[in-house]
């Protein structure tokens, strides 16, 4: 009789036992896994969040913004692709800013900002439309011309939303996250590469009139 009466009681005693170890189990699991994305393969983790964050930024720029009834796919795999150019050149980018400038001073924060935009923007921006102009297949030559006729405006725009979010990467976020970061923000970013990199030439100038001369009189 005490056996059959308790037989209930250590079945339920064990299932719960059990499901514990497991719940510890799994979130061991999960730290470790995560210890290991933002750790030993740093560099796989940011490249393949910068490759699916191209893509993203290419879709919200298709859908949302030109809101094309269907896909350019090819066009999404020519981002997507860059991506795997741009994410170890970001993660090796952050990694040397901060081994040669440690923590977090007002001063070292600004002069990584400031070296961000003025160092790496130029050269990421150069990259991404000499990359995209050979995955076109496009000639030397006309990748060039593209090059000349978008750059600036591309990297006007890029001082007007990359060192806010770089203050605060910079500041708040751990090193080991900072590419992540940078990649999110990127969801925003890559879509207005996207439409700069899809934007006929004659409406770059559009986009950024040249100033008036004045008349002389």
């Amino acid at each position: 009789l005490i056996f059959t009466f308790s037989s209930p009681l250590i079945c339920q005693f064990c299932f719960y036992c059990f499901y514990f170890i497991s719940r510890i189990q799994l979130v061991e699991m999960a730290r470790r896994i995560v210890d290991l994305m933002f750790g030993r393969y740093l560099v796989v983790t940011n490249t393949a969040t910068s490759v699916a964050l191209f893509g993203a930024g290419d879709l919200l720029q298709q859908k949302l913004i030109e809101k094309r009834e269907s896909i350019d796919w090819p066009r999404t795999g020519r981002m997507t692709a860059m991506g795997i150019l741009i994410g170890p050149l970001n993660h090796y980018w952050y990694r040397f800013l901060d081994a040669r400038w440690p923590g977090k001073v007002h001063r070292i924060v600004i002069t990584k900002v400031v070296l961000d935009e003025v160092a790496y923007a130029p050269c990421g921006t150069a990259i991404f439309y000499l990359g995209m102009g050979c995955l076109e297949r496009r000639s030397p030559a006309e990748n060039v011309a593209e090059l000349r006729e978008k750059f600036l405006p591309t990297y006007i725009a890029d001082w007007k939303f990359w060192p806010a979010v770089q203050l605060i990467n910079f500041y708040f976020v751990p090193s080991r996250y900072r590419v992540l970061v940078v990649n999110i923000a990127t969801v925003c970013w890559n879509a207005f590469l996207s439409y700069m990199k899809h934007l006929p030439a004659a409406d770059v100038s559009d986009e950024e009139p040249a100033p008036e001369k004045p008349s002389v009189t």
